[in-house]
């Protein structure tokens, strides 16, 4: 592979190409903790745990760090352009004015009519503390890195919005691309049902998968949960829940974009207030929606982030991004959870929205960050 030649402190296009295919070079390859790789002209020697450590700063590329380099802060770059005319002309808006019904119809503009392919789906349904459960399932096509491995994946969509169909294309990619099983929760949107329904029934599917992990042809060792934005709030919910009553231990933890906590105050939320897929005044109206008024909204199985202790947790693949209002909450609550100890990979995208895993079928670069994500998931379960 030749280096592109560029002026030092000057970006240029043929670098960009270079690292971003250098980055992945680098991914798809075991990497022994005693390697030295360059990036920008500076050696980096890997971390302890076998997983890829040096980073790209590169606008438009995923950057990629661990508990032992994580930035103290991070930023926006500029957004991608594909993405920003595809959402001018067909992207919903999550927490708009808009009545829940018009929300949840207008999501559909996710759906794409030429899925990812997959080997083999399978459609379940489990007796839950709350009624029936639907659980879709996806089997890869091929043996992948993580084959035996499982993900029950809880998705976005300020607990309000949100269904299989419109996660469809990004379950497929995970699962393909990684070779796991990825069991896709429908859990029961507010405001038709009230916090803990939901952070109960993705607990619920959590300890099934546990009990019945031989049946299904999944290694118990390898079971990861993971989920985005309102997910990812009950994945860091559940995980510290699980720790806390001495319940099963997950491998891994994914958060993507996850809410940690309302947001109000940070930079993230005023920057990126309106203009993107999720307006920042909608997290208002999603608590309105989730929580009986009786609750502690401070308690940390509703904002992970006020958790008195961040130690002992599973292993975190934990992916944020630039043009995001829950950037600074998500990106702290990576900082603690590398302060305590525990094991990290966190992916930042600059140029990317709240959201993107779902926008992988209409720009090159949501597809690119999220059969990403896929990799680390195949390498982070692998057996």
């Amino acid at each position: 592979m030749e280096s592109a030649e560029s002026t030092p402190g000057k970006r240029s296009t043929e670098k960009k190409t270079f690292e971003v295919v250098y980055i992945k070079t680098l991914l798809l390859h075991d990497v022994q903790a005693s390697d030295r790789v360059h990036t920008n002209g500076t050696e980096i020697r890997l971390g302890e745990t076998n997983i890829f450590t040096c980073y790209n700063t590169m606008p438009g590329a995923s950057q990629i760090f661990t508990r032992v380099n994580l930035p103290p802060k991070v930023e926006r770059a500029k957004k991608d352009p594909e993405l920003t005319e595809w959402m001018s002309r067909h992207g919903p808006v999550l927490g708009s004015h808009q009545p829940l019904t018009v929300q949840r119809s207008e999501h559909d503009a996710f759906i794409t009519k030429s899925p990812y392919n997959i080997g083999k789906i399978e459609h379940t349904a489990l007796n839950g503390p709350h009624g029936t459960i639907p659980v879709r399932v996806y089997h890869a096509s091929k043996r992948g890195p993580a084959h035996g491995a499982a993900l029950i994946y809880l998705h976005g969509g300020g607990y309000t919005v949100g269904t299989l169909d419109q996660f469809d294309n990004a379950m497929r990619i995970f699962s393909e691309v990684s070779g796991c099983q990825v069991y896709n929760v429908d859990y029961k949107l507010a405001p038709e049902y009230k916090w803990p329904t939901q952070m109960n029934e993705g607990e619920f599917v959590v300890r099934w998968l546990f009990e019945n992990a031989k049946e299904r042809g999944v290694d118990a060792k390898r079971i990861a949960i993971g989920g985005d934005s309102a997910g990812g709030n009950m994945t860091c919910s559940i995980t510290q829940k699980l720790r806390d009553e001495g319940g099963p231990q997950v491998a891994l933890q994914i958060p993507i974009y996850p809410e940690t906590k309302m947001p109000f105050e940070t930079k993230a939320a005023v920057e990126n207030r309106v203009g993107e897929y999720v307006e920042t005044a909608g997290v208002f109206s999603f608590l309105w929606n989730l929580l009986p008024p009786s609750v502690d909204y401070t308690q940390p199985y509703v904002t992970p982030l006020n958790a008195k202790d961040f130690s002992n947790l599973p292993r975190a693949l934990v992916i944020n991004d630039g043009f995001d209002m829950l950037r600074d909450v998500a990106h702290e609550y990576a900082r603690k959870l590398a302060a305590a100890g525990n094991d990290l990979v966190y992916i930042y995208n600059d140029d990317l929205p709240h959201g993107f895993i779902q926008m992988a079928p209409f720009a090159g670069r949501c597809l690119e960050a999220t059969e990403e994500i896929a990799n680390y998931i195949g390498k982070l379960l692998k057996a």
